[in-house]
């Protein structure tokens, strides 16, 4: 303890008193030794309190630094205080506990924050003063096309008009953005909020993608439509195949005038059956049944289907060897075979090559890329090709492409034609699984 015990409220009125007390004998007795004894205590006292004071002021602007370098975990010492130095500093102390606490729940708040921004479709970029980017998440990444967003002036890779409107959009703001990257183009939707944020005034700028919504309501219609046309088409065509074929059965018309004609009428309508029929899978596509499964298995057994020509080689380059992708493992190889088949026609009797490779990212999605060395496809019909019943061919029903992209979404991912050459190659589709 030494003499700590001096600096609490009993030790200097102790001292107090006894240094009171040996002057005022001192100077009864005319003994001035006791006199300056007593006023040494006396001067013990007061230099013993204002030290006392000053050590209490130099710890209250140790917790100030403390909390403005938001360390909240300063303690002081109670023991051997004055009564009101001793409730003073117990509140302090107290005061530091619950700062802590708040700061806790403060950080708590953030991560848990940060993990809902991270996680949403919407891209969110934070923009300061002077259009320094504070904070962006993946989807607004993903959404421009960029690895990581980090400053504005990567946008000026589409052209200095898209970064100056991302500059100077203010708050309340709206506008709409189109973009062409190599992963296919994007429309997105920016709207502009201004808060604070560490006292300082920032913008929010909230990115979506207008095109994907436009394609899933265009895709949904277009199904609603197939479904009501196939359905009326049926009923109509099926009693007319029905009778035909009766009619070709019986005697009094095998061998009559009238044969030829009803063969005709049973024909066509057999074969329009079979037309329409093709119109109804685009519509009732099964419901996926995901699994995990080998990428690298999948398309060997594509290589054994033999559905590619000699004048045709295939190459395949998967990373890592043993990649692996959940989804439905029938579906998906009906899209590659759809791919496929497209590129065999596109290259036609010329000497071609077909290149499937399939990768990951840093956010474990899974792509597939189709490519091929045929024609490029121009930039009128790239923005049709997958509208429902869309086709340059004679011979083509125009659903194979469409009905990929359904399957896509229904497996929660997306297909895209990059733009020529991105890659290396004129034409190649791109599969995004999530």
């Amino acid at each position: 303890m030494g003499f700590n015990w001096l600096n609490t409220s009993v030790g200097r009125a102790l001292m107090l008193i006894l240094g009171t007390a040996v002057g005022t004998w001192g100077i009864s007795q005319e003994q001035y030794l006791l006199v300056a004894i007593g006023i040494a205590i006396l001067a013990l006292a007061w230099v013993i309190y204002r030290r006392g004071v000053k050590l209490l002021k130099e710890r209250c602007y140790l917790m100030l630094e403390a909390i403005r370098n938001n360390d909240y975990s300063f303690r002081l010492p109670t023991a051997y205080q004055s009564a009101n130095e001793k409730v003073l500093q117990d509140t302090i102390n107290e005061f530091g506990t619950l700062m802590n606490e708040q700061k806790q729940q403060a950080v708590q708040r953030e991560k848990f924050f940060e993990q809902i921004i991270s996680s949403v479709s919407t891209g969110i970029l934070v923009l300061a003063e002077n259009n320094f980017i504070v904070q962006a998440n993946p989807a607004a990444a993903r959404l421009l096309g960029l690895p990581v967003v980090s400053t504005i002036n990567q946008l000026e890779r589409y052209g200095k008009d898209v970064a100056d409107l991302i500059r100077n959009l203010q708050a309340g703001d709206r506008s709409q953005l189109h973009l062409q990257t190599s992963k296919g183009d994007i429309d997105l939707s920016i709207a502009c909020v201004r808060t604070i944020l560490n006292s300082e005034p920032v913008r929010i700028l909230i990115l979506n993608d207008i095109r994907n919504e436009l394609d899933e309501k265009e895709l949904d219609s277009w199904i609603k439509l197939t479904r009501v046309l196939t359905h009326e088409i049926m009923n109509s065509i099926a009693p007319i195949s029905s009778i035909s074929d009766t009619f070709m059965h019986r005697e009094d018309v095998v061998n009559g005038p009238l044969f030829d004609g009803i063969r005709a009428i049973h024909d066509t309508s057999t074969g329009l059956i079979g037309f329409v029929d093709s119109y109804r899978k685009f519509s009732a596509l099964q419901k996926p049944q995901p699994e995990a499964f080998y990428i690298r298995e999948a398309l060997q057994q594509l290589q054994s289907l033999n559905i590619i020509p000699d004048n045709i080689s295939l190459t395949t380059q998967i990373l890592p060897n043993d990649l692996m992708l959940f989804a439905d493992p029938n579906l998906v190889r009906q899209m590659l075979i759809n791919l496929i088949k497209n590129a065999v026609q596109a290259i036609g009797e010329a000497q071609g090559r077909i290149h499937i490779s399939a990768f990951t990212n840093e956010t474990e999605h899974v792509f597939i890329h189709v490519s091929n060395d045929g024609p490029a496809i121009p930039a009128d019909v790239a923005e049709q090709i997958f509208v429902p019943f869309f086709t340059t061919k004679h011979e083509g029903s125009g659903i194979g492409l469409s009905l990929s992209r359904q399957i896509m979404k229904l497996s929660g991912g997306t297909i895209a034609l990059l733009k020529t050459g991105s890659n290396g190659w004129p034409v190649t589709f791109q599969l995004e699984f999530d």
